[in-house]
């Protein structure tokens, strides 16, 4: 028998600050999404469902953002692409669900199904989250036990699936398809610098040869480390896939340098037209981390291909009207509170890894929210600063694990 234990502290609660007044109002049980699965079955996704998702969601991206975008963050094409940051939220909101269905669509085809501690682990997390929260926050977030069991079910079954799928397609990438090979290297740039004003200025014939000569004296040391230390250059490192013949960050020329390179060899000086000298370093032959990186992409990518096909076997329609009426008209503010929660589970050896995985997409359900009204605020200062931003920290990362 093995003792899992989840351990989650220091979770912030949250505030919904109720914006605008007369929020729009839907029947929850409206049918969102209808599906075909292929087979004769039809499905559907209601919209109170998605809408709480998407509310959740929100507030996750509000406890990390919302102090530094400002309160109109949520009508803001953080993109540049036409489309607000509430859009394209929401968009990935639709495809996340979408993504959740098909796994436990497909959950049979890898023998996974929840065990009876999985289930119960996810009804405590739900009854929980419905029991920490003020009733203004749930109404507000469109919160319901059932909808926040829903949640947690779908978020487990994507993440047992999507393992087993990984794993399954792991087994045909051999060594080579995934032989990471890391070298260190100094640029001595060309370039030029700027002055003070930040204007360009280019470096004379005599800089560029001091720069060439360093370049020399570093590839001619014993110990290049030592060396590039004594330069005062900055030393970075770079892996890449043994043998491979096109690479789109590092000039090719630098990778057949590196190729022809044993570990621990250092290079000759290479002169790249218009950037300036490089020098490189062999640290690895076969690096091992970079190698086993290199590998759970290959394994994300046939996953990734893998949700294609199923979504291609299936018809999916969604009531873009419907979806319309869900709006960010609130914003969920972090309060300086904390809770700490200790979840143990005890499983068999078979059932450890995907008992840990479930607990981990449902420790976030504890977390407590709390309403409070605040008055409208402009941000228009902020507003126009973030269409310079990249938005990619409002998805993956700030979802609530």
């Amino acid at each position: 028998m093995n003792k899992n234990i989840v351990k989650s502290a220091g979770i912030a609660a949250l505030a919904a600050a109720v914006l605008f007044t007369g929020c729009s109002k839907f029947n929850p049980d409206t049918t969102l999404v209808t599906i075909n699965t292929g087979d004769g079955t039809k499905d559907t996704i209601s919209l109170g469902y998605a809408n709480f998702a998407a509310r959740y969601q929100q507030s996750m991206y509000d406890q990390y953002l919302l102090s530094y975008y400002g309160e109109g963050m949520w009508s803001t094409d953080m993109t540049g692409t036409g489309s607000t940051m509430e859009d394209d939220t929401k968009e990935g909101v639709l495809e996340d669900i979408e993504n959740q269905y098909l796994t436990k669509l497909h959950a049979g085809d890898y023998d996974i199904a929840l065990t009876d501690e999985q289930k119960t682990a996810i009804a405590d997390a739900a009854a929980k989250f419905i029991s920490d929260n003020p009733e203004e926050t749930l109404e507000v977030m469109g919160a319901t036990e059932e909808y926040v069991k829903e949640y947690l079910e779908y978020r487990t079954y994507y993440s047992l699936v999507s393992n087993a799928a990984m794993e399954e397609a792991g087994e045909s990438i051999s060594d080579e398809d995934c032989w990471m090979r890391t070298f260190s290297y100094v640029l001595f740039d060309t370039t030029g610098t700027k002055d003070e004003e930040g204007n360009a200025v280019e470096y004379t014939e005599e800089e560029i040869a001091d720069l060439k000569a360093n370049a020399e004296e570093l590839a001619a040391a014993d110990d290049y480390s030592a060396k590039a230390e004594e330069l005062e250059t900055t030393t970075s490192t770079y892996s890449y896939l043994k043998g491979e013949e096109e690479d789109d960050t590092m000039d090719m020329a630098i990778i057949e340098a590196a190729e022809a390179l044993d570990e621990g060899d250092t290079s000759d000086v290479i002169e790249i037209d218009g950037v300036g000298y490089y020098v490189i370093h062999l640290d690895a032959d076969h690096d091992e981390d970079a190698s086993q990186t290199k590998k759970e992409s290959l394994e994300s990518d046939e996953f990734d291909k893998l949700l294609e096909t199923w979504k291609a076997a299936i018809t999916w329609k969604v009531d873009e009207k419907a979806w319309a009426k869900v709006e960010f008209d609130t914003l969920f503010k972090t309060l300086e509170t904390e809770t700490e929660e200790t979840t143990e589970e005890t499983t068999d050896d078979a059932t450890t890894e995907e008992t840990t995985d479930t607990e981990e997409s449902t420790e976030d359900a504890s977390e407590e929210t709390e309403v409070e009204d605040t008055e409208d605020t402009s941000a228009e200062e902020d507003t126009e600063e973030t269409s310079e931003e990249n938005s990619d920290e409002s998805t993956e990362e700030t979802e609530a694990e």
